[in-house]
């Protein structure tokens, strides 16, 4: 099969492989559609740990075409996606639901074979059915739409509650779509893109903001107490004392975006004296079968914020600098 495979940091290629075959409880996926992430560029960069060579790809949706087991063939033909990661189901860490934990803890896309590829292969337990009323560039965001969920319901977010989101990229999207559907009311976005703002608009953000002074003053006037929840899905250090500030005493700061091993400088005292819990929303597993019930039922739908779509034979240019830093780029897939 065809596949994108970055051999080592900073070398990529489209590579012919042996199609996978499953052993017993697994199965094997044709891949319809595989996303592209940031963390995806982290791996090329050698930036976050990864077993390469290394078939990219974490957020994808296919169908079933091979099963490793006779018991598990009523999977077969299903539109499906899958949670991510590989345990071994039967470790203490396990048992309590502390997938990171486990010592034989893999990850589709980093340390297991990813979805940029015609073929991926997953462990039965962790298949999703796809609704009908979805589409395959739909299920390939619920990865994406689950960390929005799960950022969601770590902030406590409810009705009425007041937000303020640092960062309208795929993450920041979700997030905001997720806050929406909690019933946050006036919420504030901040980017530099304005087709990232444009679409923060239209998915219920009441004001977007391409700079942070006008962001602060805009929110001392709609939120004069202070603001309940502050998501942060930038992972800019500069931005960090910003949220801190923009939260209201007792109130949230969510660490949702990745900070690249940056270190950044934040006065304690902050914190302390306006008891603000500061929580990191990473590695958060659980939430892709909510995703998709709620995306089924049609109460969130994200796929409007794809701006490109590509073949694995477009990689170079799926995977350039220029491509990525385009004004109007969102979020890219790749179809087949």
């Amino acid at each position: 099969m065809k596949a994108i495979q970055i051999e080592k940091p900073g070398v990529v290629t489209l590579a012919e492989v042996p199609d996978p075959e499953p052993r017993p409880g697994w199965a094997r996926v044709r891949i319809r559609v595989a996303a592209v992430c940031v963390t995806d560029f982290e791996v090329l960069r050698g930036a976050i740990a990864a077993s390469y060579p290394v078939i990219p790809g974490h957020e994808w949706s296919g169908v079933v075409d091979r099963v490793g087991s006779a018991s598990d063939e009523s999977w077969l033909g299903r539109r499906v996606t899958a949670d991510n990661e590989i345990t071994c189901l039967a470790c203490r860490y396990c048992r309590r639901g502390e997938w990171r934990r486990c010592p034989e803890y893999r990850q589709i896309g980093f340390a297991a074979p990813g979805a940029w590829a015609e073929y991926l292969l997953a462990p039965v337990c962790n298949l999703h059915h796809l609704p009908e009323s979805l589409s395959f560039e739909q299920g390939a965001l619920l990865e994406p739409l689950g960390v929005g969920l799960a950022v969601a319901a770590m902030a406590g977010l409810r009705v009425g509650s007041t937000v303020v989101i640092l960062g309208a990229g795929p993450i920041g999207l979700n997030c905001l779509a997720a806050a929406r559907a909690s019933g946050a009311r006036r919420v504030l976005c901040l980017d530099r893109r304005p087709k990232r703002l444009e679409l923060a608009r239209s998915w219920g953000a009441i004001e977007t903001f391409e700079g942070p002074d006008e962001l602060r003053r805009a929110a001392a006037e709609l939120h004069p107490h202070g603001t309940d929840v502050v998501i942060d899905a930038t992972g800019c250090p500069e931005l960090l004392g910003l949220g801190l500030r923009l939260a209201r005493f007792g109130g949230v700061l969510v660490l949702a975006g990745y900070f690249g091993g940056a270190e950044t400088a934040v006065t304690p005292d902050v914190v302390h004296e306006r008891n603000v819990r500061v929580l990191g929303a990473g590695n958060n597993s659980g939430f892709t079968e909510t995703a998709a019930l709620a995306a089924g039922d049609g109460l969130l739908r994200t796929d409007g914020m794809i701006t490109h779509r590509f073949r694995l034979e477009d990689y170079r240019t799926a995977l350039s600098p220029e491509q990525v830093e385009e004004p109007g780029y969102i979020k890219g897939i790749f179809i087949s």
